[in-house]
């Protein structure tokens, strides 16, 4: 009887592993492609996180559908106040500037931060207006067509979003201590003087006045301070997130391989296809990239011209300043990077774009039938023609050879400006 029990246990246990150790496997697949989208999430995440927060605290961004009343009101309620900041300051410096019309000294001791709280203002009504167009673009990075396929494009991947996180970073660092520099070096300076020529509605002998007009600048410096590491940050990540699509699609193109039976050619007329589907996700993805940087993007680089030239005037005229000096360098140095960074993504891949044409011809094609090989004649033509993001004037792109024009064009001014003064 003992024996017979035995058996019997011994058999439903064989039988159940038969349906266990599949259910086993499955379950394990499962969890491993939900642990890999969890990972490619936070990866993903790293191209945008901390910037939509910082929108979105500011009251710029897209509010959540599922957000209460009170969420709605107080979001709105932030959006009017950090709008309020940027237009106080901006008639505080117009007004400054039209009291001293005839004083150019005094004009561009404005404009030194004017241009730039200008700058700040068409970011947030750009973000505020068009906020709908962009969570749809977060929406869209996270399609499944844009996750890496294959070991290589992981590695792709990945290197983009620590390329993204270092220059954030390194930006992020350089504008804060340029922006502590100067509210802190005036105080150590000259503490009977604010560190931003503005309108002083009030006498600055009167510590009350003086205190509380410092303070205002502090507070409304430091959110512009930060919205514009948010943008431009945010800006040359979604640049790099393009360039890593485009690289990924270069290395799928690359390992298409041979074609030896019929199923290979079928198995990659499957792979074009996919391709030919990939980049355009891309396309669409980038004109939704373009509709955030295009005007900002353009009155930022207006906008550095006039920061630039007034810097290189200041500095030239207060050369035994050391401390002046300090803080304009490393100002100037924000100010080039800021505009350096997106046109350098925007070259980054404007170039990786250029690529896919080599890199299909790179591939097996040789060894494929008549129909693949028409296909792929038709994507090389396709692909014949770069990516580019353009400015508001669009016969002119975000690329090394702007920079290089803004940087030539603000000497030029501050040469002639110098020239004509003295």
């Amino acid at each position: 009887m003992g024996g017979s029990l035995k058996l019997i246990s011994r058999n439903v246990l064989d039988r159940a592993s038969l349906y266990i150790r599949p259910a086993a496997r499955i379950l394990t697949k499962v969890l491993n492609s939900l642990q890999k989208m969890s990972e490619h999430h936070e990866m993903m995440s790293t191209f945008y996180k901390y910037q939509v927060w910082y929108f979105n605290f500011l009251g710029m961004w897209q509010v959540a559908s599922c957000a209460s009343r009170l969420q709605r009101v107080l979001h709105q309620l932030r959006c009017c106040l950090i709008l309020s900041i940027v237009a106080i300051m901006l008639l505080f410096f117009a007004i400054r500037v039209l009291a001293n019309i005839d004083q150019l000294n005094v004009i561009l001791q404005v404009f030194f931060m004017f241009a730039t709280e200008v700058s700040c203002m068409s970011k947030l009504l750009s973000i505020k207006l068009r906020n709908r167009n962009h969570a749809q673009l977060i929406e869209e990075m996270h399609s499944p067509c844009f996750r890496p396929s294959s070991k290589k494009e992981a590695l792709i991947f990945s290197g983009g979003a620590k390329r993204a996180k270092i220059w954030r970073n390194f930006y992020a660092s350089a504008s804060l201590l340029a922006a502590s520099l100067i509210l802190v070096t005036q105080w150590f300076v000259d503490n009977n003087a604010l560190p931003l020529s503005m309108y002083e509605p009030c006498d600055l002998l009167s510590s009350g006045c003086y205190y509380g007009l410092y303070f205002y600048q502090v507070m409304s410096l430091m959110p512009t301070c930060w919205l514009n590491i948010a943008f431009d940050s945010i800006a040359a990540s979604l640049l790099y997130f393009l360039e890593t699509q485009l690289a990924m699609l270069s290395a799928h193109l690359e390992s298409l391989g041979s074609a030896e039976t019929i199923e290979d050619n079928q198995r990659i007329a499957r792979e074009l296809r996919n391709c030919c589907i990939h980049y355009a996700r891309i396309f669409q993805l980038k004109d939704l990239i373009d509709g955030f940087i295009k005007v900002p993007g353009s009155v930022q680089m207006l906008c550095s011209v006039l920061v630039l030239v007034s810097n290189f005037y200041a500095i030239s005229i207060r050369t035994k300043e050391t401390a002046f000096m300090i803080m304009m360098a490393s100002y100037q140095f924000v100010m080039l990077l800021q505009i350096f960074i997106i046109c350098y993504s925007a070259d980054e891949m404007s170039y990786q774009s250029a690529l896919l044409s080599h890199s299909l011809y790179s591939s097996d094609w040789t060894s494929w039938n008549k129909s693949n090989r028409k296909l792929a004649l038709l994507m090389m033509l396709r692909f014949s023609e770069p990516l580019h993001m353009h400015t508001l004037n669009h016969s002119q792109c975000f690329n090394s050879t702007t920079f290089s024009s803004i940087v030539n064009c603000s000497y030029s001014y501050f040469a002639l400006l110098k020239r004509v003064n003295s």
